[in-house]
């Protein structure tokens, strides 16, 4: 590889990093929920390497960087966190914001980049309480987006691509943990004696926890009683969840593997930042959008004081928060 090329590469890497988050045990330097801060050339070799190998091998075949990111299951349910059952700003701003990825390397990298979300929703939607028809209304709603906006940037596979001779989700499930699945035991384990996988079980159990807390179907259960249902299913949904990034190792060997959640920073994996928040850990699909001028960060519902901000609707849905300015709220009251 020429010396152009391995700078071209370093540069690529370069610009995913940036968007780069980690758990909050690494990040005390950062403000929450914000992407890394640290000069890349500073960065040691242990975190760049394997990334580096996979963007060497497709540049040097001429090839776009194609990325892998398990995303956009489904809308939270609970109602105190999310609009609707539909995405909205919160999922087109942070899809606008993984374009914009794609397009900063094809400025540096002619072949360009590709971003295949690798939805996880129907692998668990049993588990968090997501009907599998809400599944459907809300991933043809994020292909729509992104066919119409970045038609050249995105690709789309979930677990109905995966094992297409069966046309039942249950046994979609059943056949994805036969092929790919680990014990409970082992996972339980993994959960007390290994970091990365401690840090995920805390932050799984603590969105479960939120949510459950604003159903109907927990309604008459003690917190204490929730807070035991979502230990108990948080090790199920990365059971699943793990079983998920298995099988999408096998398919996509080669690709870079992008995360959602924050990582350590030698993880195989790249947390990746995809809208402004103050919780490193929040995602558009367990939030709304509040848009204050031109900016735009991720809040739970209840964060939302709507005597100070206005709901704003798309196509007659309901889409994000507005603040309102002080000359807005004088009017109003006029």
């Amino acid at each position: 590889m020429s010396t152009t090329d391995k700078q071209v590469v370093s540069t690529i890497l370069e610009v995913i990093f940036r968007r780069r988050k980690f758990v909050e045990a690494q990040s005390n330097t950062l403000q929450k929920g914000q992407p890394q801060t640290v000069p890349f050339a500073k960065l040691p070799e242990l975190q760049t390497r394997q990334h580096m190998n996979k963007i060497e091998r497709m540049v040097s075949k001429g090839q776009a960087i194609h990325m892998i990111l398990p995303a956009y299951p489904g809308k939270s349910p609970n109602r105190d966190k999310t609009l609707s059952k539909l995405p909205d700003l919160s999922e087109k701003h942070s899809i606008d914001n993984l374009g914009e990825l794609c397009r900063e390397i094809s400025e540096i990298y002619p072949p360009g980049a590709k971003i295949c979300i690798c939805s996880d929703g129907y692998v668990f939607s049993d588990l968090v309480r997501i009907p599998d028809s809400d599944v459907h209304a809300y991933t043809e709603a994020i292909k729509d987006y992104y066919q119409q906006n970045y038609p050249t940037h995105f690709e789309f596979f979930d677990i109905k691509d995966a094992v297409p001779q069966l046309n039942c989700l249950d046994a979609m499930r059943e056949e994805l943990m036969v092929r790919h699945g680990e014990s409970l035991v082992t996972l339980t384990d993994k959960a007390r004696a290994e970091k990365e996988t401690k840090s995920m079980y805390q932050g799984i159990t603590r969105f479960l926890f939120e949510d459950f807390c604003g159903l109907t179907e927990f309604a008459e259960h003690s917190k204490t009683q929730i807070q035991k249902t979502a230990k108990r299913l948080s090790l199920r949904v990365i059971q699943r969840s793990n079983a998920w990034s298995d099988l999408l190792e096998v398919i996509y060997p080669d690709s870079l593997r992008l995360s959602i959640h924050p990582q350590f920073d030698e993880s195989a994996k790249i947390g990746i930042h995809m809208a402004q928040t103050d919780d490193c850990w929040r995602t558009p699909w367990h939030s709304v959008a509040v848009k204050q001028d031109q900016q735009i960060r991720l809040h739970k519902r209840s964060f939302i004081d709507e005597n100070k901000h206005r709901l704003i609707f798309s196509d007659g849905v309901p889409c994000h928060y507005q603040q309102v300015s002080y000359t807005q709220e004088v009017a109003a009251h006029a």
